[in-house]
């Protein structure tokens, strides 16, 4: 590993399964932290096993979920339940910089090892508990789903139509908001740690961050008490919508005067705003199923790409809508180096791509150098830095503290063997 990489050095311990908090540890990895994610010996983590895997994927508990933020870590089974498991978890705590969990609140501390319990033995320790609603308030305890987030956040409310009703966004936005927000979070306290030598706990919860992804309609609903719900694929901004074109749709932005006007002349249609019916914002809100069909009228005869090229040229945002694969296609996102491919894996039967950051640092950019670790890898290699020899770590094997339920006997037991 170069010696340029932001976070070289830094040891990352994390008992994080589901999204947000492995979201927010393959931040660190990225830059070059050495993350140990601790796995459940008794019952591997569901994500691994979410169903359309297939073949090699499916057989290895590699799930696109999984993989998607699991390069460059490392993962040791520990059960942390047990007094040996939390014996060992102690050890890890002691050498580690940053520890990253997501049970739900207060089961660390049941095991006697939460923050109070391993900041003595590590005073430096930056300790981030990642939960849906946070460390403390009536709600701490409850279970969290990214859904159930974005239904208590108001975020449903904007979504969707008078026809349809609140909709969740399609992928799993709470999750992956709150993975970088924690991320935040470590990365604020590892710079006051290297000013002060102070540890601390971050507390990072999928409510608030879901919240604050509206923050221009939140502070407008909190100081006026009013906000725009059921948006559609409209803003009610005069122009911002999606439009059908002769072949897919383009979204279009043109929420200024002067973007309007470049937007009828690249589509040369100076009428429409001389109609009566669509003056102005006002008007074109009496009259707006219309307003859209006039323009329909005319991006009918080329495709949403076709029109993508002529109205963005024309320096109004416009982009035609694309599915995942047409989207990672796109010159942009190839140019920008977003995605990394692994090589064939035989056994997995797949040249894994998995995404990389979304942001470019000119000197200590984003780096993958392992592919996501198979349950458990490397738990002997952890146990041997460790100190333990040969003999000690097949017991801990026969007894369960580092070795439990198989990848097939999970699946078996979901039905899916």
């Amino acid at each position: 590993m170069s010696g340029n990489n932001l976070f070289e050095g830094i040891k990352v311990l994390a008992v994080a399964r589901q999204i947000a908090a492995p979201f927010a540890t393959y931040q660190l990895a990225l830059h070059g932290a050495e993350v140990l994610t601790i796995d459940n010996p008794r019952e591997i983590d569901s994500m691994r096993l979410v169903v359309g895997a297939g073949g090699g994927l499916h057989k290895h508990a590699m799930s696109h979920s999984f993989l998607a933020q699991a390069a460059n870590k490392k993962s040791m089974q520990l059960d942390i339940a047990s007094p040996k498991g939390q014996d060992i978890f102690r050890k890890l705590a002691a050498q580690s910089d940053v520890i990253v969990e997501n049970l739900v609140a207060g089961n660390m501390a049941k095991y006697g090892l939460g923050y109070d319990d391993l900041k003595k033995i590590n005073p430096k320790i930056i300790y981030c508990s990642v939960t849906g609603y946070g460390q403390s308030g009536p709600a701490y305890k409850r279970a969290a789903i990214d859904g159930a987030v974005q239904a208590a956040s108001g975020l449903m409310s904007m979504t969707g139509t008078a026809q349809t009703g609140p909709m969740k966004v399609g992928f799993l936005m709470a999750d992956y908001a709150t993975g970088y927000a924690a991320a935040l979070g470590i990365v604020g306290a590892l710079y006051h740690r290297a000013k002060t030598g102070e540890g601390q706990h971050v507390d990072c919860a999928m409510l608030d961050t879901a919240m604050t992804m509206a923050g221009a309609d939140l502070c407008e609903a909190a100081t006026t008490g009013k906000y725009q719900q059921l948006r559609g694929n409209g803003d009610g901004r005069y122009i911002s919508n999606i439009f059908r074109c002769r072949q897919g749709m383009l979204s279009v932005a043109a929420t200024t005067e002067s973007r309007r006007a470049r937007f009828w002349k690249a589509i040369n249609r100076p009428d429409i705003p001389l109609d009566a019916r669509f003056a102005n914002a006002q008007t074109v809100a009496q009259h707006y199923p219309a307003f859209c069909a006039e323009i329909e009228k005319t991006l009918v005869h080329k495709t949403a790409l076709e029109w993508e090229e002529i109205v963005s040229d024309a320096g109004v945002a416009a982009m035609a809508v694309r599915d995942l694969n047409q989207a990672m296609d796109n010159p942009q996102i190839k140019h920008r180096g977003l995605m990394h491919t692994f090589a064939f894996d035989a056994e997995l039967g797949y040249a894994v791509s998995v995404p990389k950051a979304p942001y470019q640092l000119s000197k200590t950019g984003a780096r993958i150098h392992s592919p996501p670790p198979r349950v458990g890898q490397h738990t002997d290699e952890i146990l041997q830095r460790l100190g333990f020899d040969e003999n000690e770590i097949a017991k801990l094997h026969q007894s369960g503290v580092v070795e439990g339920v198989s990848v097939a006997q999970s699946l078996a037991k979901q039905g899916r063997g």
